[in-house]
């Protein structure tokens, strides 16, 4: 096993953790309303997903014949997209931020940006190379 694919299994394993602790925040916020902050939510299931889907490209990135630098490029930004998206949206949920297309908060949209940009980095990486595989 490869550096990059070690740090998608660690990343992955680390957004099921942080999906599953955000978890009990969301568990007892829905004992006291019907629908807490869809930002909790975000950050309860988005990792969740997240740790999936990253686990899921281990395999991907076992397939694509990339080099060792371009597939550790890849793999770092798949954990700085995951790790900065749950990050944005804790800070959206403790923040109190209700929609954050129309308050336009100023650190979630920095978090949120990195988060995006990495992800897109990411996802080229390895798209071109299972489409070279």
């Amino acid at each position: 096993m490869n550096v990059p694919e070690k740090i998608l299994i660690l990343t992955g394993v680390l957004n099921l953790a942080y999906g599953s602790l955000t978890g009990f925040a969301y568990a007892f916020a829905r004992m006291k309303a019907e629908f807490p902050s869809r930002y909790l939510q975000a950050a309860h299931i988005g990792p969740l997903m997240q740790g999936a889907m990253i686990l899921g490209l281990v395999f991907a990135f076992q397939l694509a014949p990339l080099s060792e630098t371009t597939a550790l490029v890849g793999a770092i930004s798949f954990a700085v997209s995951s790790g900065f998206i749950a990050l944005k949206d804790t800070v959206d949920w403790l923040q109190g931020i209700k929609d954050e297309f129309k308050e336009n908060p100023p650190l979630g949209k920095i978090l949120g940006g990195i988060g995006v940009t990495a992800n897109l980095v990411g996802i080229g990486i390895i798209v071109y190379g299972v489409l070279v595989a």
